[in-house]
């Protein structure tokens, strides 16, 4: 996403289209609302779905606007206004007028409603991974601010999820496109949602570590740090995702809890970092990692379970882990993986891998067709033949 690029286009009148990929599959314009004028108000209409204003929700009730019945996980919507100035507020030259006025912050006496502009509020990324949330980040990385104006693109036929669409109608206006998961992205490297919340000494039979816990406005999740000091400038890193039954319980299953015993006694030994991630399941929760054990018992792998289940093969991500190595000044490491999809997240955050460091897991005859598919459907660079 280049953002000096996005902001010239938009200066030149041209509304960004957003298309979320991953949840809804629509594309709406976002338009910064401080600069709103008639022409592209005009042109905002010409995608046919329902012009709104968001702002933060925050920052909305503070100003005297209030909130519509909606269910909790739904758009928020606020009551429609039209600038107290304006005739009937439905031209687009009027709506631009509202837009901009809301954007200076006016709070709701200056406006009349129900009126011609809806709004929206937005209770963060962080909290919500909605176009609402994200334009409103949007317009903060592109130096605008955090009002925009946004409308869904319908097709021919008045869908609102048709992205070849979506696409045709930006190449034909010359329009940017962007995706949520740019923005969500941007957002994860722009702001420190984890920080060190308590910081204890932690004798283990490996060694003397410490564990560092984290305040999480991130994903909220309990994520951990287990530290050996001093580590260096380029620390020997483990991301470890959480496995009841293999770390706990030490079912033979898995090759988790050798992977976490091996990755403590080589941090032991030379300093480093293990993140302890709250990720069970290749990110799909203890409940549903135990039902597809069950489906697992009747014949499926690992893989096939969990697409049984609803799920991709691995739902895990790793914006939290970056941002734990950042709240610890960690920006270099060397990192024990086998996994070259783990490598390939962190560096899209901007943490450079020096050295990928196998790790060796222990063999059983209850986990080897567990790590056979590890290595011929998820790609693991297991350190010998399976």
């Amino acid at each position: 996403m280049n953002l000096g690029e996005l902001r010239k286009a938009v200066l030149d009148g041209k509304p960004v289209v957003l298309i979320d990929d991953r949840r809804e599959f629509e594309a709406d314009l976002i338009y910064p609302a401080e600069i709103a004028s008639a022409e592209v108000v005009n042109f905002m209409l010409s995608a046919k779905g329902l012009l709104c204003l968001t702002m933060d929700m925050e920052e909305a009730l503070k100003k005297g606007f209030f909130r519509l019945p909606s269910k909790e996980g739904e758009t928020n919507f606020l009551v429609p206004v039209d600038y107290r100035e304006t005739f009937t507020g439905i031209t687009a030259e009027e709506r631009a007028l509202t837009a901009k006025k809301l954007a200076e912050g006016l709070s709701v006496e200056h406006f009349r409603y129900p009126g011609h502009l809806h709004l929206l509020g937005g209770i963060g990324l962080n909290r919500r991974r909605g176009h609402t949330e994200s334009s409103l980040e949007l317009m903060e990385f592109l130096g605008f601010k955090r009002y925009a104006l946004i409308v869904e693109l319908l097709d021919e036929k008045g869908d609102s999820h048709n992205r070849e669409y979506a696409l045709a109608f930006a190449e034909k206006h010359g329009l940017p496109v962007i995706t949520t998961d740019d923005v969500w992205k941007e957002f994860v490297r722009r702001k420190q949602l984890m920080r060190i919340y308590a910081n204890a000494r932690l004798p283990t039979k490996y060694g003397e570590f410490r564990i560092i816990a984290f305040d999480n406005e991130l994903d909220f999740k309990e994520h951990v740090a287990i530290v050996k000091e001093p580590y260096g400038d380029v620390p020997l890193v483990r991301v470890h995702s959480k496995c009841l039954t293999g770390d706990t319980l030490t079912s033979l299953k898995c090759d988790c809890g050798s992977q976490l015993a091996n990755s403590l006694r080589m941090i032991a030994r030379e300093g480093g970092i293990l993140l302890y991630m709250d990720q069970e399941g290749r990110g799909i929760g203890l409940k549903e990692k135990i039902k597809a054990y069950e489906l697992q018992d009747k014949g499926l792998d690992t893989v096939e379970a969990n697409e049984a289940l609803g799920y991709k093969a691995d739902e895990r991500t790793y914006e939290a882990a970056f941002q734990m190595l950042r709240a610890l000044g960690v920006s270099r490491i060397r990192l024990i993986t086998n996994n070259p999809a783990k490598v390939k997240a962190l560096e899209e955050f901007g943490i450079e891998v020096v050295e990928i460091v196998p790790a060796p897991p222990e063999v059983t005859e209850h986990n080897r067709p567990y790590l056979k598919v590890k290595a011929e459907k998820l790609g693991h660079k297991l350190p010998f033949e399976v």
